[in-house]
């Protein structure tokens, strides 16, 4: 923050540092809470969708192979694969104005926790715990709702979308390794994983075959 005052250039900081509303900046404070945000929900999340996805198909091989005879069907299963295993849990949030939820009263300004990671109630889903591929109507929340709907939705979907098919294209014969252990993170907020063992065979590749 104090080397872009000095030496002003083009990117994110920066453009925080000048947004203006009603004549209001953003304190430093601010700005670095909307970074490390940014960076968790640009990075964190990413990784944990992949990830957590990746593991999901390997259990899954009825809808992995669904989705290996139809690659059009890779948007849809991003959709179900967020919801199924939501790399987001939870966030915590201030609340507005005195508001009674569920029979409780929360009081304005009291903190609490929105629980994104709800993705599986079977009132809104059918068969919540089975993984469909094609799922109408799905959804979900694990990019948040309303006014705070994640702004990267549509980078991690699209990220989503090409590291799945990259995989089932580059990674035919991809298995899970039962024998190894996996390990996931400490995190309540954050689900994913810091181990994933899996086998595979990389096939020749022509020129033609790039990622």
């Amino acid at each position: 923050m104090h080397d872009q005052r000095l030496h002003p250039r083009e990117g994110l900081i920066q453009a925080m540092m000048a947004a203006e509303v009603d004549g209001a900046r953003l304190t430093e404070e601010e700005i670095v809470a909307n970074l490390i945000v940014t960076m968790v929900g640009g990075q964190e999340t990413t990784t944990n969708l992949i990830g957590n996805g990746v593991l999901t198909l390997l259990r899954n091989p009825v809808e992995l192979n669904r989705l290996r005879a139809d690659s059009s069907l890779i948007p849809s299963a991003v959709e179900e694969l967020l919801r199924y295993e939501s790399p987001s849990q939870h966030t915590a949030r201030l609340a507005p104005a005195d508001v009674e939820i569920g029979g409780k009263k929360i009081r304005k300004r009291q903190a609490v926790i929105a629980v994104m990671g709800a993705n599986r109630d079977p009132k809104r889903f059918p068969e919540p715990d089975r993984l469909d591929i094609e799922r109408k109507d799905n959804r979900h929340l694990a990019f948040g709702w309303a006014a705070h709907f994640c702004f990267g939705a549509a980078l991690a979907r699209l990220e989503g979308q090409v590291a799945f098919e990259t995989m089932l294209r580059r990674l035919p014969a991809i298995t899970l390794d039962s024998a190894a252990p996996l390990i996931w993170r400490h995190n309540l907020g954050l689900r994913g994983l810091t181990v994933l063992p899996v086998n595979f065979d990389v096939p020749n590749r022509g020129a033609s075959d790039k990622v």
